[in-house]
């Protein structure tokens, strides 16, 4: 009887598999397990191994499988290894090495969320929205996003050639960018209007609800004349932590109003958090670091500024302020990432970024694929009309998760065309340093706290 290396392979795997589930605590729920389709990645991956024109190692047919599944899923899913959950940690503690660049995936290409103020990537022109498709002239396409993430990254003072498509520009954008190590302070401030300060977070980071609390201290102590009115700064920022999130609210909330609330198959994914210290810093009330801000802080009008840029976290903020009708939001329609992603570590020392849960504003909206809808509409006018209509948001992603309040026929999906072209700027980089007279929606912030016109610029 001849020997069947097709079949050897498949029961193999089979029998592997039986192990692996009657190992675990899968073995409770192997009546869940599709064993036929099981059977059928077995039959493909013998194929592999036998008939491919080169041989393929095994540990990267399997990775590539996992990371396969886990984009098929959503833009936001992904398998971490160690430098990758390293990464993932950095990014949350405020200073790492690299470009300064928040990003995501979208059709296999890297997706920039937002460039972080004050670094390579931000000073270079970079933009929400733009899409890193070439890195030293090699393809992106085919990377997950851990490994382009590791080769933007590396020793300071080094460098890296970045190919950007822009949507409404032609061709690719070659840029060359040096490496820095990136400190990127979660919270800044400026009195920049007699009683108007100005407040910016940048993203959502471990320690962004104590410096919020030093920077509100701070600007009540250092103004000459009584505060009427505050601008908070969300633009471009990507998100971060839901913790932070619920802290910044907590800040101008009244106590135990309800911030955000989501919902999820497994029970710790579903959650109500309050503008209570024990949602922000669990039991170690003590540590309240909200607890000697100035009563004023509760009342003080508000304005928040988002666009496109704003997401996940940022839109949390926006949505509870705004339901609350704490605050008035001025600006463009955020991002629209209504979703939270949480590590699950896995035994071999690796972890997978999934997401379980939709989130939702205290009066039931639904971020996810729509984003926060401003109350007073004002554009960027640095912003061309080509980038205004062409602006990427969750909607615009491949496999985004739909919105649940909303049919899923209204999800747009653009897939980005590169040309053979290439050039060596963008035709706009007009950097506007934001909280001054030359940013013109700070400015309108300001006229609507004070109770002037409010003009928006039409495109």
């Amino acid at each position: 009887m001849p020997f069947n290396h097709h079949k050897t392979i498949i029961n193999f795997a089979l029998i592997a598999y039986t192990s692996f589930l009657s190992s675990t605590s899968f073995a409770e729920s192997r009546a869940d397990f599709p064993i036929e389709q099981f059977k059928k990645f077995s039959e493909v991956y013998a194929k592999i191994k036998s008939e491919y024109v080169d041989e393929v190692d095994d540990n990267k047919l399997f990775m590539d499988a996992i990371n396969g599944a886990l984009a098929g899923l959503d833009p936001h899913s992904s398998y971490l290894d160690y430098e990758g959950m390293k990464d993932f940690g950095i990014a949350t503690k405020g200073e790492f090495g690299g470009l300064g660049l928040e990003v995501g995936m979208e059709d296999g290409l890297v997706k920039v969320v937002s460039p972080i103020e004050d670094t390579p990537a931000y000073r270079a022109g970079i933009k929400s929205g733009d899409l890193i498709v070439q890195l030293d002239g090699n393809p992106v396409k085919g990377l997950s996003l851990g490994d382009a993430i590791k080769r933007m990254r590396g020793k300071p003072n080094t460098q890296i050639k970045l190919g950007i498509s822009r949507k409404g520009e032609a061709g690719v954008v070659e840029i060359t960018l040096t490496r820095a190590v990136i400190k990127n302070p979660s919270v800044k401030y400026k009195l920049s209007d007699a009683g108007y300060p100005y407040l910016r977070i940048t993203q959502f980071q471990e320690r962004t609800g104590e410096d919020l609390a030093k920077a509100l201290l701070a600007i009540h102590e250092q103004s000459q004349v009584p505060l009427k009115g505050l601008v908070l700064d969300l633009r471009n920022n990507p998100g971060g932590l839901v913790t932070s999130a619920v802290s910044v609210s907590a800040a101008f909330l009244k106590k135990d109003a309800l911030i955000v609330y989501s919902e999820g198959r497994a029970p710790d994914a579903k959650m109500r958090l309050f503008a209570n210290p024990r949602n922000y810093v669990g039991d170690r009330l003590e540590d309240d670091y909200l607890k000697d801000l100035p009563a004023e802080i509760k009342t003080l009008p508000m304005v928040v500024l988002v666009n496109a840029g704003s997401a996940s976290a940022s839109e949390i903020v926006a949505g509870a302020l705004q339901d609350h009708q704490r605050a008035k939001v001025l600006g463009t329609q955020s991002f629209g990432k209504g979703t939270i992603q949480t590590l699950l570590p896995l035994s071999s020392g690796s972890a997978v970024k999934l997401t379980v849960a939709k989130y939702f504003t205290p009066s039931g909206r639904s971020i996810q694929a729509k984003g926060i809808t401003p109350d007073v509409i004002v554009e960027d006018p640095t912003i061309s009309v080509a980038e205004a209509a062409n602006v990427r948001r969750e909607s615009n992603l491949s496999n985004h998760i739909a919105n649940p309040k909303e049919s899923k026929k209204s999800a747009q999906t653009n897939t980005a065309v590169v040309k053979d072209t290439t050039k060596t700027q963008f035709s706009d980089q007009t950097l506007v340093e934001a909280g001054t007279a030359s940013d013109y929606q700070y400015t309108q912030a300001i006229n609507l706290l004070k109770g002037q016109e409010v003009v928006s610029v039409k495109k």
